[in-house]
């Protein structure tokens, strides 16, 4: 660990007093950022350094995921007696349309403990057709049942069998119902690539179950353009024999009689899971994970674009730009650097965190890690949107979400760890007492990165301090422009039970709170 680290500035900007009040200090900062440029150039110089050498969080995050590739069995080899049929004795239940043209991801959310099918009809929805889909004569539907998830297609009337192009993701994941608890199953329709996807929990590439991909093995233009042709129905930007396509499901009478799709049952805690649409219907399909990882567009380079080991500021969700632009110069021992204190902030907050009796590592006794805020709150976000949080070595949290809302977070000292997790079911472990959570990666975040979450994306995740000195980041959060529930708590899965627990976002010390006693106990540490 190292030691704590005291300097005089004689180039400084602002003539560095120990009795310099805050708002002194604010405006000697504001000074100095409108008036230096090296700063901005280092930074850039950084970037590009570690784009170039490979040393930073993101180029980690890029090998481990190219480690996260999973293998794939096509699905007349796995499972032959799966054929063109899908499920019977089901009945319409929902109806809803794409965003776009035949593209974008469907997610089905609920408990739904019997077989459902879930279709991209061709055409308008007709009543006739309610107790039996196969009347329809072009569609492509996803059929889940309690042991086993399948395509199948059916074009003019005739059925094409699609086990033969099926990839089965071979990913320990159940392809099946998770009949006794609310999750998401979701279906990604490509008509740019003209590749669908399921899978279940969030849309992402670790939680891809089936692969279908209809232009498999084409090597030439003109190869594609026939398949094209050939699929220009359910594919095609425009096909002058296709009406508006219609999303259909599904569902036996039985389940539908039973009204429990998003109920609260006994043992479970209400999360944002059981607050959720039945169905909700997104633009854009699943191709790629976007980077977690945050570089502002100002940075970007023709070789950084190509790498592409960052999503750039110019590209996050309107909520997360208004954090960005709110969060990005914030430095922990900023007042230091620019000779404003004589101490860095961060050898007086290691101090507290390690003197027995000190504030924070007396507060550090009853909890893992400790949660700073800054300012107030004013609806936008669960509790208070800016806050600062140390993780002494070994802290980590609970698996958790965030209500669905955006967020950023900038580490501001030392190293984090990032284990992003699937989404948490409404029931943490399954009828034989498994552990549902599943991690999907994870990664260490530096000193400067900069990490994003959405309703989306990463937005369950674990924070861990696997360093040997404490770490600090800045957490900020807003609500999604769409979100029309605006969910004010954290679910978490709680340590002590294994259950699904919620909390409303607390703080333990204002910043000024903090910053002026570990001040004082860093001035004092030599009288003791």
């Amino acid at each position: 660990m190292s030691g704590p680290r005291v300097r005089r500035r004689t180039n400084a900007p602002a003539q560095a007093q120990p009795g310099m009040n805050e708002q002194d200090a604010a405006s000697a900062i504001q000074a100095w950022f409108n008036g230096n440029e090296t700063r901005s150039k280092l930074e850039e110089n950084r970037v590009i350094n570690n784009v170039e050498k490979g040393a930073n969080g993101p180029s980690t995050y890029r090998s481990t995921s190219n480690l996260r590739r999973r293998s794939t069995i096509k699905m007349s080899k796995a499972l032959p007696s799966v054929g063109q049929e899908g499920n019977e004795s089901v009945v319409f239940f929902a109806e809803d349309k794409f965003n776009a043209s035949l593209k974008g991801i469907i997610d089905i959310q609920g408990r739904m403990s019997e077989p459902f099918t879930l279709m991209v009809n061709l055409g308008p929805r007709n009543p006739q057709n309610d107790s039996d889909y196969t009347k329809y004569s072009s569609y492509l539907a996803l059929h889940v049942d309690h042991q086993k998830a399948w395509f199948s297609i059916k074009r003019n009337g005739m059925q094409v069998n699609l086990t033969d192009m099926t990839d089965i993701v071979v990913s320990g994941m159940h392809l099946g119902l998770d009949a006794d608890t609310i999750t998401t199953y979701w279906l990604s329709y490509d008509r740019d690539n003209m590749i669908i996807k399921y899978g279940k929990g969030y849309a992402m590439e670790e939680t891809t179950l089936l692969i279908v991909d209809f232009s498999e093995g084409v090597t030439t233009a003109e190869r594609l353009a026939r398949k094209r042709t050939q699929w220009s129905a359910f594919f095609g930007i425009y096909d002058p024999d296709r009406k508006a396509a219609t999303i259909l499901l599904y569902r036996t009478p039985s389940d539908i009689e039973k009204h429990e799709e998003n109920v609260v049952k006994k043992g479970e805690i209400a999360g944002f899971i059981h607050m959720e649409a039945l169905i909700e219907v997104r633009k854009q399909p699943l191709v790629a994970n976007p980077s977690p990882f945050v570089l502002d567009a100002t940075k970007a380079t023709l070789n950084i674009i190509d790498k592409g080991l960052y999503t750039f500021s110019s590209e996050l969700p309107p909520a997360c730009k208004v954090l960005y632009d709110t969060m990005i110069k914030c430095e922990l021992d900023l007042e230091f650097e620019m000779g404003v204190s004589e101490v860095r902030l961060s050898d007086a907050v290691r101090y507290s965190i390690n003197t027995e009796g000190a504030l924070l590592n007396t507060t550090l006794k009853t909890k893992s890690y400790l949660r700073i805020t800054m300012g107030k709150g004013r609806g936008e976000s669960p509790g208070i949107p800016y806050v600062l949080e140390f993780w002494p070595p070994g802290a980590r949290s609970p698996i958790h979400n965030h209500g669905a809302v955006c967020g950023m977070i900038k580490i501001l000292f030392g190293t984090i760890q990032n284990g992003t997790f699937n989404k948490v079911p409404s029931t943490v472990t399954d009828s034989k007492k498994n552990f549902r959570p599943q991690e999907l990666m994870k990664f260490d975040a530096y000193k400067d990165d900069v990490l994003w979450l959405s309703p989306e994306w990463y937005q369950t995740h674990q924070l861990r301090n696997v360093s040997n000195d404490f770490c600090a980041t800045v957490n900020c959060y807003r609500y999604d422009e769409n979100d029309q529930i605006q969910w004010n708590l954290f679910d978490f899965v709680n340590d002590q039970n294994g259950e699904v627990g919620n909390f409303f976002p607390n703080t333990d010390f204002t910043f000024g709170e903090m910053r002026k006693a570990v001040f004082d106990e860093w001035a004092n540490r030599m009288s003791k």
